[in-house]
């Protein structure tokens, strides 16, 4: 029943015309209407609702609807005007923080540039002269100071001794190669009489093995007994006539075996003389075994020389003081006194041992002796406003060294430089607040300056700080190199 055409009421039979907003219920108006204008924010949102809630239950679905957009238009209209306030708020904080860091920032940035990290490097050459000098000198190794008018300054005589010994091994191949040898019983059933036999004496087995007399032997003569010939014997010492095993035989006895004499061939005397043996022959061989070659020696000797050589440059680098310099031509020649070895060339070894000893002597001196009597000549003529500067290069010649004597001749050769003196702090002084202009007249009015390099650090820097602490000035340092600001 509500919903029917005679409950039905629009929403302007409900609220007062000035209580709706025409934009919202446009659509309910009819076009021969015209809405009453009415005052934003005079009718506060509350009533509209309570106004709403009373008459719910008479509005249709669409004013109902109507109703909640009005709630949902409200409810963001709020928090967006909270926000916009708030960000206007800090944006004008922000500005006024800016207004504020700005002076502050470049004042920081003034000091900074211009005062806190403000640099000045000066280097300077100063004015300079060369004197060459060329003189012989004697460094004596007898004497313990310097003598400028003789021209002798001291020197140090040391003598290295070394003995090393090493085990080398054998590499030539050789033959192990021995006879056999043993004992025969010489028969002489031939005569009463004696018969020699001299050394190398062959005797023969069946199968043309030949052995031979170790020395000279007389064999006695044969006896006779009952007109009966009874044959003498003696034993004597033989040794095969080849090296090997094969002359390594079995005993050689009658009737199957005995030793004949070639020498008597044809003769009566070939079956009247013989030999047998009671034990076999023994100790032949042949085979390769290590041998001393020439090679082998040459290479022992000169491993052991080396080290010995070694061994005495060690003794130099290690035991003459630090300082001290030693010329080439200011050491003598090694002398070798014993080269040996326990092994002689073809011995038949596996391992030799090589021994050498060896003597190297030296004269070093101090190089600094050397400047002090360079610089003792000069001091007569030199210049009260110049003072001795840089090392000294020194070129040595023609050495003449006497290790019995302990000295050594030398020529040397230098170019002495001196720079003119030069006042550190007067110079820093006279250059503080200084702009380029007025420091090229400061250094050129300066008649120690040859040539000075100026770098300002920031680069925006125009002059000299005024604090001593930030102006670093180099005098003769390396002036190739650019200038280095800490």
């Amino acid at each position: 029943m509500e919903n029917s055409p005679q409950k039905r009421k629009k929403v302007k039979d409900i609220f007062s015309p000035h209580e709706l907003k025409s934009n919202f219920f446009s659509e309910e108006i009819e076009e021969n209407e015209e809405p009453e204008i009415q005052e934003e924010n005079e009718i506060s949102l509350s009533m509209k609702e309570e106004s709403i809630m009373i008459t719910r239950m008479e509005t249709s679905p669409e004013t109902q609807e109507e109703i909640k957009k009005i709630r949902e238009e409200k409810q963001s209209e709020e928090p967006m005007i909270i926000d916009s306030s708030s960000q206007e708020k800090k944006k004008k904080g922000l500005r006024m923080f800016m207004y504020f860091m700005i002076p502050v920032t470049l004042a920081f940035l003034y000091y900074l540039g211009f005062i806190g990290l403000a640099r000045a490097e000066i280097l300077i050459s100063s004015r300079k002269m060369e004197i060459p000098f060329s003189k012989e000198i004697l460094v004596d190794t007898n004497v313990s100071s310097i003598d400028t008018t003789k021209a002798i300054i001291p020197g140090n005589l040391f003598s290295f001794n070394s003995t090393e010994t090493e085990e080398f091994t054998s590499t030539g191949q050789g033959k192990d190669e021995k006879k056999a040898k043993g004992i025969i019983t010489i028969y002489n059933n031939y005569s009463t009489s004696p018969q020699i036999l001299v050394a190398t004496t062959r005797f023969e087995t069946p199968d043309h093995k030949i052995f031979r007399l170790d020395s000279r032997t007389v064999v006695p003569g044969a006896t006779t007994e009952n007109g009966k010939l009874v044959p003498s014997t003696i034993d004597v010492k033989v040794t095969a006539d080849q090296p090997g095993a094969d002359y390594n035989i079995e005993a050689c006895n009658l009737p199957d075996c005995k030793f004949s004499i070639p020498g008597f061939k044809g003769m009566p005397e070939f079956d009247g003389f013989y030999g047998v043996s009671k034990n076999a022959m023994a100790g032949g061989s042949s085979g390769s075994v290590p041998v001393v070659s020439s090679e082998d020696i040459k290479n022992a000797e000169s491993v052991i020389l080396d080290k010995v050589i070694n061994s005495i440059n060690q003794d130099l680098e290690n035991k003459v003081p630090q300082g001290l310099t030693i010329l080439t031509g200011a050491k003598s020649g090694v002398n070798i006194s014993k080269l040996s070895s326990n092994a002689e060339l073809g011995d038949y070894v596996d391992k030799f041992t090589v021994e050498a000893e060896m003597t190297v002597k030296v004269i070093a001196f101090d190089e600094n002796n050397i400047i002090k009597y360079v610089q003792g000549v000069l001091e007569e003529d030199r210049d009260e406003n110049y003072n001795f500067c840089k090392d000294l290069e020194i070129e040595y010649s023609d050495l003449e060294t006497d290790f019995d004597k302990g000295t050594l001749k030398v020529t040397i050769k230098v170019n002495q430089t001196l720079c003119h003196q030069l006042d550190l702090d007067e110079i820093k002084s006279s250059v503080i607040g200084k702009n380029q202009e007025e420091l090229d007249e400061i250094f050129k009015n300066n008649p120690g300056i040859d040539e000075v390099k100026i770098k300002f650090w920031p680069f925006w820097i125009k002059k000299v700080p005024n604090s001593l602490q930030k102006i670093n000035i180099l005098i003769d340092a390396d002036f190739e190199e650019e200038a280095n600001i800490d």
